[in-house]
């Protein structure tokens, strides 16, 4: 499953600041042209991209979309991929037997960890 991909979100406070001399913001690039994905600074992401943690607190998934845009920060040391809400799914619910497996594993494990 491909995804189509997101136009280039410029953030007009940024811009500025980029055109501003002798200020540069550090790991914006909403073209791709230097990061190859669309990259934001920390917190500076457009509201339709989330990651994986955003779209499952919104009870959605990925899809099988790959990333549109990425987050990095710690002097690029850290990496958030972002993906769109509007490709995103709604999560799977398990069915009963896959929830009797997990409470299953978790008792092998709370076992395992007593018996250390």
């Amino acid at each position: 499953m491909h995804s189509m991909p997101v136009p280039a979100a410029h953030i007009p406070q940024l811009e500025r600041l980029n055109a501003t001399p002798g200020t540069r913001v550090l790991f914006y690039d909403p073209t791709g042209s230097q990061y190859k994905l669309p990259t934001y600074p920390w917190k500076w992401a457009p509201k339709n991209l989330k990651t994986r943690r955003q779209l499952a607190a919104l009870g959605l998934r990925p899809g099988g979309q790959a990333p549109v845009a990425q987050i990095l920060w710690r002097r690029g040391g850290r990496v958030a991929y972002l993906y769109d809400v509007t490709c995103a799914l709604p999560k799977r619910t398990p069915t009963c037997k896959q929830l009797a497996a997990l409470d299953k594993a978790q008792r092998v494990r709370r076992m395992k960890r007593s018996a250390s």
